[in-house]
């Protein structure tokens, strides 16, 4: 195999260089983030005496601490559990995958269910690391970036943010044509997909000698969200930064100044240019006033943070020597020999050499997990087993019928056989098992229905067991466990309505249209009973644009007359859609009232934590807080504390 050789040093310069332009636009960016308006940027906004903390290099120190942990066979298993012992941020899509992770639930699904961000930059803006630790493997790179995003941004635009980023920063280490470089990352995404569209649509603008002014307004036109952190906008922003300025400090001005995310913007594009300069490359006017300190943000604990950027680059540079052998990425860094290019080796997948194309996993079902045995296992070399929930995702009501689809996959060289077992809580019923028998390369799909009780926990686990015979006796067992969580139950009522509808209700979302089968205008109202194992300070957020009127116990705590745009982030809601009670233990009638007009309706109702906690990681979801209908009776002693 043809390999390219990267001089140690020079790989060294290179990903310090990547990480200090992460730090100096993260920096510069961070004073303005969610400005919606066209800045007027020069340099930093405040002189700084040391770099901003900035969660776009904080998700990173864990993912470095994951792959020295787990090693580079790492998947989004293991980056779920880095999630839930490491990061305590509340902050859109994290705060709701957190929920999920914290359930017990496992990506893709705890990206995907019930999330409202999944088209959001928080997986675009930490793609550096993996192209880092995969130099000149862009298909490696975007691998890794797709088992990271899919954690909490399944099924949306913020996987394909992190690949495109991902896969052009690890070209960049052998390859400094920049229109080359964003074909690569291209390459590896949706060609139809709004990230795509967006970035095709600046190079076209500069193409044709739009100013890049009027590129960033036209941006604004066709992919602008009132969500400043909605991806393909700020991707753009990015690529506008790079493809219209004339220098480091010029670039990272523009893509900040183009507003919205601007800490990501300006952080990304100054780690891409960082990479492909070298840490001399970015002028000691931006680097003087921060330095080479590492700042972390305080709800990152539970691992050693590196001191300086110094100690970061010598740990990343450890990290991919496993990496580059795992995956005989055709890269060979070297100490004694001058960096060389092998002609040609970074090119579109399908062409090039010796690396590896992750377009496929984008094609698999994010309503589905899946799971290798025997459990630890990191290559796909036994059996592969698979839960697609249905209906609903991983939810479940009282005294409710559920399908599960199992499917068993052979990938091994010998044939498996034996019984499959369900094993579901006590109350529950279940289908008899089938036995199997699987050839190597046959597959399995056993369609089964569970009919639950009527206790009510926030969450169930069940276990899938694998028994496998030999001789025709029990040779061993292998458990697959999941969870299934606990439904909402909501009285509804239309505008037009006479009797309430009761529904069941699978996440936080009351999609009113889905479920009363109407679009008018008008009042509509939901009731249901919130319950609360024990005495503690909530933070209710009643997330809609619509004015409401909030009774909690026959008691006004909320009213608002006005239309306000509205973004279910359990951090940032407005306080005219929320209020703040110490909740007493117990059963609490929760009724809403909304004034719709003509746009669609949909209510957020999210119990969170208060912003300030005896520990720093404030406005977390609260899991064990149920919503049952104000009719039905309940024992407090059964729920979960």
């Amino acid at each position: 195999m043809k390999k390219s050789v990267l001089n140690e040093q020079d790989y060294y310069r290179k990903v310090f260089g990547g990480w200090l332009g992460k730090n100096v636009g993260g920096t510069l960016g961070g004073y303005d983030e969610g400005k919606p308006e066209l800045l007027n940027l020069t340099f930093y906004p405040e002189i700084p005496d040391k770099p901003t903390a900035n969660d776009d290099l904080d998700l990173q120190l864990v993912w470095l601490h994951a792959l020295e942990q787990y090693g580079a066979r790492i998947t989004s298993k293991e980056l779920g559990q880095e999630w839930v012992e490491h990061v305590f941020f509340p902050f859109d899509e994290y705060g709701y995958s957190l929920t999920n992770l914290r359930y017990g639930l496992q990506a893709p699904v705890s990206g995907w269910f019930n999330n409202p961000f999944t088209d959001c930059m928080g997986s675009p803006i930490r793609s550096e690391i993996w192209a880092m630790v995969a130099p000149g493997a862009p298909g490696v790179a975007a691998y890794y970036a797709y088992q990271d995003a899919i954690v909490d941004h399944a099924g949306g635009e913020g996987v394909y943010g992190e690949m495109f980023f991902a896969a052009i920063e690890s070209a960049a280490f052998l390859e400094s044509d920049r229109d080359r470089l964003i074909q690569i990352g291209l390459s590896f995404i949706p060609e139809q997909c709004r990230i795509a569209n967006a970035v095709k649509d600046i190079l076209h603008c500069k193409e044709i000698g739009k100013s890049w002014i009027e590129a960033r307004e036209m941006i604004v036109g066709k992919y602008g969200n009132y969500n400043f952190t909605d991806a393909p906008q700020n991707v753009a922003f990015t690529i506008l930064g790079w493809i219209y300025g004339t220098d480091f400090g010029d670039c990272i001005l523009k893509a900040a100044n183009c507003g919205y995310d601007t800490d990501c913007t300006a952080a990304t594009l100054g780690a891409i240019l960082g990479i492909i300069g070298g840490a001399e490359s970015i002028p000691e006017r931006w680097v003087k006033p921060i330095g080479h300190s590492v700042v972390v943000s305080p709800q990152i604990k539970g691992f050693a943070v590196p001191a300086d950027l110094d100690e970061l680059t010598r740990r990343t540079l450890q990290v991919s020597k496993e990496v580059i052998a795992i995956w005989n990425i055709p890269v060979t860094i070297d100490s004694r020999s001058a960096t060389y290019v092998e002609e040609d080796i970074i090119r579109i997948p399908g062409e090039w050499i010796g690396d590896y194309n992750p377009r496929g996993l984008l094609e698999q079902s994010v309503s589905v997990n899946r799971y290798l045995l025997p459990e630890g296992a990191a290559l796909n070399q036994g059996l592969e087993v698979s839960i697609d929930y249905g209906h609903g995702g991983p939810t479940v009501g009282m005294t409710e019928r559920k399908k599960l689809i199992l499917t068993l996959s052979n990938q091994s060289k010998e044939m498996w056989e034996g019984k499959l077992g369900l094993e579901a809580p006590s109350s529950w019923s279940t289908e008899k098992a089938p036995h199997y028998q699987l050839q190597p390369g046959e597959k399995l799909e056993w369609e089964t229905v569970i009919e639950t009780g009527g206790d009510r926990q926030p969450f169930y686990e069940l276990s899938f067991h694998i028994h496998r015979w030999h001789d025709n006796s029990l040779w061993n067992s292998h458990t697959v466990r999941f969870i299934l969580l606990s439904a909402g139950y909501w009285k509804l009522w239309g505008p037009s309505s006479t009797q309430a509808i009761e529904a069941v209700v699978p996440g936080n979302l009351l999609s009113f249209s889905k479920l009363l089968g109407t679009e008018e205008p008008g009042i509509y109202k939901a009731q249901t009973l919130l319950i609360n194992p024990r005495k503690r300070n909530v933070r209710l957020i009643v997330g809609t644009p619509f004015p409401v009127k909030v009774h909690l116990n026959g008691e006004n705590v909320l009213e608002d007359h006005e239309m306000r745009d509205f973004v279910p982030g359990y951090h940032r809601s407005y306080m005219h859609r929320l209020f703040e009670i110490e909740l007493a233990e117990g059963k609490h009638v929760l009724d809403i009232q909304v004034q719709k007009g003509e746009e669609l309706l949909e209510l957020f109702v999210l119990p969170v934590a208060f912003t300030k906690t005896k520990t720093p990681g404030g406005n977390y979801y609260f899991t064990d807080i149920l919503f049952g209908s104000a009719d039905e009776q309940w024992d407090i002693s059964n729920v979960y504390q």
